[in-house]
């Protein structure tokens, strides 16, 4: 719930500037300069002047010197949701779970009676962080904005070979704004049908050098979902068909096979192995053709062929599942 009332000089002293950073998934493209600096390419409006944005944690402030100007965590936050100051605090005051109490002990001349806090500041008693005792897997409330933006059919898509229909089936579209601003953003649902993540796939070279090809919301463990497992247990009459990537999992399923499933990477944790022995007693791999791909699918057979009846699908040195044609991938996996 939104705070009702918020003392946003508290705010500011309570929450640092690079907890908000990370929320976005901004720190991975900033370099640490030391004491307590950050400089990189804007990451609010995708500059690519690497030294153009610039952060002082100990002051909690920021400056971009080619286009967005600067400011406290307030105005980062206002910048990047085009939003006004209190819709800006009052999301921070969410996302940091941080509860304002005003103290209504006063006089009737108006001052107050003195309080433990009296002295942080004249109008709360108290700011306290609600302890958590896991990470959150909730998606996170920039994206419920950002979202509205989503164009679905963007050339990108296109260009990867992905159908409209293949589009909407896996609610993929292109951001305009807020956390996934100029990123291909896959939705991302658990075993239960629940969104917990979007996952935002960088279509600029740059920028996906300068800050990963994926970013995920701040909290999200991708190594506790098993992406498309909601729909594949669906079809799983002839097993599951397991491979690593978004991009992979759509063109399988585009070429006929709905019962396929990605781990978001080559490496499957304990949690996802559960999850699969849960849902299917059979399982295809089907990983890149390089060393990573290679070495996952040895520590993942290693690891299932007591539990499951397990195919191994080997792919030339070089290929993917997603560069792959429609009649390649059934001849793999017909």
């Amino acid at each position: 719930m939104p705070a009702k009332w918020i003392d946003f000089r508290e705010l500011k002293a309570q929450v640092s500037i690079r907890d908000v950073l990370a929320k976005y998934g901004y720190l991975d493209g900033l370099k640490d300069k030391g004491h307590g600096k950050l400089v990189g390419a804007c990451p609010i409006h995708g500059g690519k002047n690497p030294n153009s944005f610039h952060v002082n944690v100990e002051k909690n402030v920021f400056n971009c010197f080619s286009r967005c100007g600067g400011g406290n965590i307030l105005d980062l936050v206002s910048k990047v949701e085009e939003c006004g100051v209190r819709d800006a605090g009052e999301k921070l005051a969410e996302w940091f779970a941080l509860q304002f109490v005003r103290d209504n002990n006063k006089k009737a001349n108006g001052s107050r009676q003195p309080t433990e806090s009296a002295q942080a500041s004249p109008a709360l008693k108290r700011v306290d962080r609600v302890p958590r005792t896991e990470p959150s897997l909730e998606i996170n409330p920039p994206l419920d904005h950002s979202l509205k933006t989503l164009a679905r059919e963007h050339p990108y898509l296109k260009e990867r070979g992905i159908s409209k229909e293949t589009i909407q089936t896996f609610d993929v579209g292109f951001c305009t704004r807020g956390l996934m601003k100029g990123r291909v953003a896959i939705a991302i649902h658990n075993e239960r049908n629940e969104l917990v993540a979007y996952a935002g796939r960088a279509i600029d070279d740059t920028l996906a050098k300068e800050e990963g090809k994926w970013k995920l919301p701040y909290g999200f463990q991708k190594a506790r979902v098993v992406w498309n497992l909601n729909r594949a247990t669906k079809n799983t009459g002839s097993g599951l068909i397991v491979v690593e990537g978004f991009f992979d999992a759509m063109k399988v399923h585009q070429a006929g096979f709905p019962n396929v499933v990605a781990l978001m990477g080559s490496t499957m944790s304990e949690y996802q192995e559960e999850l699969l022995v849960a849902a299917t007693d059979s399982l295809a791999l089907m990983f890149d053709g390089d060393d990573a791909g290679y070495e996952g699918l040895r520590k993942v057979y290693g690891r299932l062929r007591r539990k499951l009846f397990l195919k191994e699908v080997h792919l030339e040195v070089g290929e993917q599942p997603d560069s792959l044609s429609d009649e390649r991938l059934k001849g793999l996996l017909g």
